[in-house]
């Protein structure tokens, strides 16, 4: 059996080394641009999103009393947010959280907010109410309230306002 000469075996060698090489600089060169695309979109998207000011503006809690002092289920925490700067517009959905009394009361909202806007989003809180009294206290303002959303789909914005903050009022 023949084997082939050095010199072959080194251009072989040779042409199998540039070959690799050219693959791998051209995989290298995508994976760069692919990633250099996606870090500055993301980025793109934390800058147009860092501007955005989300607020909760007012809380009023309706209630109503009935048969010496029994609060009537079905009542609502009324909140109010405004979307105060920013460029972008925020995803439909807006997601109200009361925490009030050991419970979390939520509702989501599916109106667009867009710059300058405010909307009022009402909780039902009837669960907070449950067998209670106003001597019991619960005539008193939520703990927490929390708005959440999405700017650019993958942002989060979160505004609260708590129980101490001027934001929160009550209404009987």
């Amino acid at each position: 059996m023949k084997a082939i000469s050095p010199m072959i075996a080194v251009v072989l060698l040779i042409a199998f080394t540039v070959a690799v090489g050219g693959i791998l600089s051209v995989w290298l060169s995508t994976l760069a641009q692919t990633q250099t695309s996606t870090v500055s979109s993301a980025t793109d998207k934390q800058v147009k999103c860092s501007s955005v000011n989300l607020v909760i503006k007012d809380v009023k809690v309706n209630t109503t009393s009935i048969n010496g002092g029994q609060l009537v289920s079905g009542k609502y925490a009324n909140v109010t947010i405004k979307y105060e700067s920013g460029t972008a517009t925020l995803t439909p959905n807006v997601t109200i959280e009361v925490f009030w009394r050991g419970e979390r009361n939520s509702t989501t909202s599916t109106t667009d907010l867009t710059p300058g806007e405010s909307h009022v989003v009402s909780v039902n809180v009837s669960r907070a109410f449950a067998n209670g009294t106003v001597a019991s206290g619960l005539l008193s303002a939520p703990e927490i309230v929390r708005a959440r959303t999405w700017c650019e789909t993958d942002v989060p914005i979160i505004a609260e306002c708590k129980a101490s903050e001027p934001c929160m009022s009550l209404i009987t």
